[in-house]
Formats: structure tokens, C-alpha cells, sequence
């Protein structure tokens, strides 16, 4: 059995089936809380992903009527594969990012974090965002801005945390850390 209280973390082991998985905590968030609720993410998650990768075949024509967007089912073969790329993208952390963003888990940050989008696409899932548009040199913008469904999505908490900035290497965001200033009694 792993050190449990160890400088790298709690690990917590978790009993599925007939198999072990481990899961690294990091040692700021051990709270019981926190796992509970790190616990209680992966379910929605995994969960939205399924549905979304069994309803691929209808998203084209989902999307069009809802966005208001012929091109989506006129170019239907085109739209799926890149609905493909966008799910590949989110199985890689996005959704889980989403939950932990919607439950308030990752809102005790130690950090500040300042600066302003430069329209590089890479926060949306590295340009692989399903509804990120080009619209000149380098430069993109989101497809869906304007709609009242985009309010759904995690795109306007970006960046959450200094991991988001560092997942997507923006270079328009920096990660500020704070100033503690520890306090000594002196006797």
C-alpha cells in the first residue's frame, strides 16, 4: 500500500471490480470534500462523453437547427470528422475541467492570474474546437459566440487556473502568484 500522506500527495485507492486505481491528489486538496466532489466529477463526465460519442451521427443536423447553420449538414461528412477531433479533445480533460469548474472545486487558487485573449484558438481545445472559426493569419474566433447555448459551455470561465494556461500554452494570460506573508510571533 502506497504512502498516504507523502510530500507528492495523497493517494487514494479505489476499488473497482477486481482491479486497484489509484488516484494522485494533490497534498492542497486532501480535504474529504475535495475527493468526494474530484469523485462525483468523473461520473457526469464520463457520462456526457458516452452520450455525445453515441450521438455523433446526429450532431450535424442537431447543431445546423440549432446555430442556425446550413453548412453543418451540407458538408455532413466534413462536420463529422471534425466532431470526431472535438470529442478526442474533450476525452482529454476538457469535461472534467468543465464539472470541476461547475461544482466550485478548483475556486481556492493561490494565484492571480492577468492578461487578455489574443484570438489564438489555443484554449479551445488547441484548435480543435468543433465551432472555432479562422478568420485571418493565426488569428480565430468561436463559431457559436453569440448564442444563448454557449452560455452552457466552460469557454467563458478560461483560464480557471495556472494548469489552463499551461495546457494550452496561451500567451495571452499569466500566472501571478500571490504574496503570502507568514507572520512569526517573537517572543
Amino acid at each position: 500500500m502506497p504512502d498516504c500522506f507523502g510530500k507528492q500527495g495523497v493517494v487514494i485507492a479505489l476499488k473497482y471490480q477486481r482491479h486497484k486505481i489509484f488516484a494522485r491528489i494533490p497534498p492542497n486538496r486532501h480535504s474529504i470534500i475535495f475527493v468526494l466532489k474530484n469523485s462525483f466529477i468523473r461520473f457526469p463526465a464520463k457520462a456526457l462523453l458516452l452520450l455525445a460519442k453515441c450521438s455523433l451521427p446526429v450532431l450535424p443536423f442537431f447543431f445546423g437547427f440549432i446555430f442556425l447553420k446550413a453548412k453543418y449538414v451540407i458538408n455532413y461528412r466534413e462536420t463529422l470528422q471534425k466532431l470526431r477531433i472535438h470529442h478526442k479533445a474533450l476525452s482529454q480533460g476538457p469535461v472534467d475541467r468543465y464539472f470541476e469548474s461547475f461544482f466550485a472545486i478548483r475556486m481556492n487558487e493561490s494565484s492571480q492570474i492577468s492578461g487578455a485573449c489574443t484570438q489564438c484558438g489555443n484554449c479551445c481545445l488547441n484548435q480543435r474546437c468543433f465551432f472555432l472559426e479562422p478568420i485571418e493569419d493565426a488569428k480565430f474566433q468561436c463559431g457559436i459566440y453569440n448564442s444563448p447555448f454557449r452560455k452552457l459551455s466552460n469557454c467563458g470561465a478560461f483560464p480557471i487556473s495556472g494548469e489552463d494556461i499551461e495546457r494550452y500554452e496561451c500567451p495571452g494570460y499569466v500566472l501571478h502568484p500571490r504574496n503570502v506573508i507568514k507572520i512569526v510571533a517573537v517572543n
